[in-house]
């Protein structure tokens, strides 16, 4: 603790920290003003916490704390905590990470082969090397190189055409018209209008879309295998968006008012009851871009609509020329 002392010209402040190499003592007119300088230099003493603690040194710590850090605020994370949880807990955990090699993730990927698909694989090796990236720059973790960025998985592709008939969209349409809530009906129709992502749809509001204009603003937040930037464009809105825009009711903040549960929920019994067992709700967003090809629409057009930056990304939602265009 400091000594607050008066003295001949005022109040005096002494430092009495061992090894302190800045100024000892410093007079003021007033004890007040002494004390609030001695508790900012003592408080300059005191290191912040994550400065006292040791850094990760199994693979299990790095993932427990990349998951308590930055997947709280990636758009998946709550998809994403699972399979980190249980590589967490699996033998891979347990892994030392000065000693962390290719070899380790070679026999991860081929366990895990044996349970899921190839792009489950991928999916989850995407999600690690981010995590090996941050404990190695962010916590100073003890790791030679990020072993799962040399890992490759062969065999990987989206081998699945999602299309939709006029009449399958009929009875998928009425099924989620039979919910309890008319959101999820809306939720739907607005994805195979615009091509949007449910994520992106969900955190719509009244305040970014502009009739006139026929244009949505979109925030879209990353995940764990680009980073915590978030990003935004401009979408335009087709008559058909914007007519079934003019048809809901603007009595709340978001255009879409349910959470990703509730739909996620909603859509999987709509899709059962409408016989299509094999529909996700992302395949939504093949089926409203494929239908811009077919439209007439160009590459330019459509990449503002759908937020794609590459090109060989867009074409892989192309599947009018097979008919697979509704």
């Amino acid at each position: 603790m400091a000594t607050i002392r008066k003295g001949g010209k005022g109040w005096q402040a002494l430092i009495r920290k061992k090894n302190y190499l800045g100024p000892k003592s410093k007079t003021f007119q007033t004890k007040s003003q002494a004390q609030l300088w001695a508790n900012a230099v003592e408080g300059s003493f005191k290191k912040p916490k994550g400065l006292t603690e040791e850094p990760p040194q199994i693979l299990r710590e790095a993932i427990h704390s990349f998951i308590e850090g930055p997947l709280k605020s990636h758009r998946s994370g709550h998809n994403e905590k699972y399979p980190l949880e249980a590589t967490a807990n699996s033998w891979m955990g347990g892994v030392l990470l000065k000693e962390l090699s290719i070899r380790h993730f070679a026999a991860w990927r081929e366990e895990r082969l044996i349970k899921v698909k190839v792009n489950t694989v991928m999916r989850e090796l995407r999600i690690l090397r981010v995590l090996l990236d941050w404990a190695k720059d962010e916590l100073g973790c003890e790791l030679r190189t990020n072993p799962a960025r040399e890992l490759r998985v062969k065999g990987g592709s989206d081998a699945r055409i999602p299309y939709l008939t006029k009449e399958e969209e009929n009875h998928l349409l009425k099924a989620l018209h039979q919910s309890r809530n008319p959101e999820h009906k809306k939720l739907t129709q607005l994805a195979l209008a615009t091509g949007m992502r449910r994520s992106e749809l969900l955190s719509l509001k009244w305040s970014d879309i502009d009739l006139n204009q026929a244009i949505a603003r979109v925030r879209r937040k990353g995940c764990a295998a680009q980073g915590l930037a978030t990003s935004q464009r401009l979408v335009p809105l087709s008559r058909t968006a914007i007519n079934l825009l003019k048809s809901f009711q603007k009595d709340k903040i978001d255009v879409v008012g349910v959470s990703t549960s509730a739909s996620r929920h909603a859509f999987n019994r709509a899709k059962k009851a409408a016989g299509l067992k094999d529909l996700h709700f992302h395949d939504l967003r093949h089926i409203a871009i494929s239908r811009m090809w077919s439209e007439g629409m160009n590459a330019i057009e459509i990449s503002a609509c759908s937020g794609h930056k590459d090109l060989r990304m867009l074409m892989r939602y192309s599947h009018y020329q097979l008919g697979h265009g509704g």
